[in-house]
Parts: C-alpha cells; sequence; structure tokens
C-alpha cells in the first residue's frame, strides 16, 4: 500500500488515492459498528434465553461470573506473553550490543595498529581475552551452551 502511494504521488494521482483510502476507512467503519451492533443482539438473545430456562437473577450472574472469567484469562494471557516479548528484547539488545562491541573492536585495530602505541594496546586486549578464557576455563564455572555429551566427557577424565 506504501508503494501504491508513493507511486501516485510521484505521478500525480494522490488525490485519488486519497479519496480511495477515505471511502475504505468509512466502509470499514460502518461494518465494524453494525458487526458490532450484531454482537450486542447476540448476547441480548442469549441472556433472554438463559433468563427463561433459570431466572432472570441466575442468569445475569452466569454473564457477569462469565465476563469476569474471560476477562482475567486475558489479562493472564497477555501478561505472560508481554513477558516473553521482554525477555526476547533483552536478549536481543544483548546481541545487538555484543555485535556493536565487536564491529568496533574489528573496525579499531586497523587504527590502532598504525603506532607503537596502537600494538601494545592491541596486545593488553589480547592478554586480557586470554585471562578471561583461562579463568572461565578454570574456575570451574560451565558456559551456558555446553552440551551434555561434552559435560558427560569432563565428568569420565
Amino acid at each position: 500500500m506504501l508503494g501504491t502511494l508513493l507511486l501516485g504521488l510521484a505521478t500525480g494521482e494522490a488525490r485519488t488515492i486519497m479519496g480511495r483510502l477515505k471511502r475504505a476507512a468509512v466502509t470499514y467503519l460502518i461494518a465494524a459498528v453494525l458487526a458490532f451492533m450484531g454482537l450486542v443482539f447476540l448476547l441480548i438473545a442469549a441472556w433472554i434465553y438463559l433468563a427463561r430456562r433459570v431466572g432472570p437473577m441466575e442468569a445475569s450472574f452466569w454473564f457477569a461470573g462469565a465476563f469476569l472469567v474471560m476477562a482475567v484469562l486475558i489479562v493472564i494471557v497477555h501478561r505472560l506473553t508481554e513477558a516473553a516479548r521482554e525477555r526476547s528484547a533483552r536478549r536481543q539488545r544483548t546481541r545487538d550490543l555484543a555485535a556493536v562491541g565487536a564491529s568496533t573492536a574489528v573496525a579499531a585495530v586497523p587504527l590502532l595498529s598504525r603506532g607503537k602505541s596502537g600494538l601494545g594496546a592491541i596486545a593488553v586486549g589480547v592478554a586480557i581475552l586470554g585471562g578471561y578464557a583461562a579463568y572461565s576455563l578454570w574456575s570451574g564455572r560451565e558456559p551456558r551452551n555446553v552440551s551434555a555429551f561434552s559435560r558427560s566427557r569432563r565428568r569420565r577424565r
């Protein structure tokens, strides 16, 4: 739709496209209002049917309970999905920051290697990475992505 709008702007058909968009919006709005009214009358018919079967007070309690249960379920599902989205977004931010850091480091290597002090900075960086690798290897902490196979091989040694 955006491509059509941009093409229309380029060819001078913007007024025609805007007219079509307005007509479509009005048509869908009218359809939505009529569908909502149909659902309301369907609920009224269901309430009348239940009221004739069990009485008006009991029917009101049944409808109130059903709507409250649906509301609670919607809130619970929303909280669960929102928590999952937040965890996913946090993991994505971590991956993005790691990628930015790695690309910055790769871009900085040629700049640092031009002078003698730059080579020292690169050597310090490599030494820090090596020290961290040695620490994580001998500290007894297992990385999160170690497979069960490699854990079982390590225990047999």
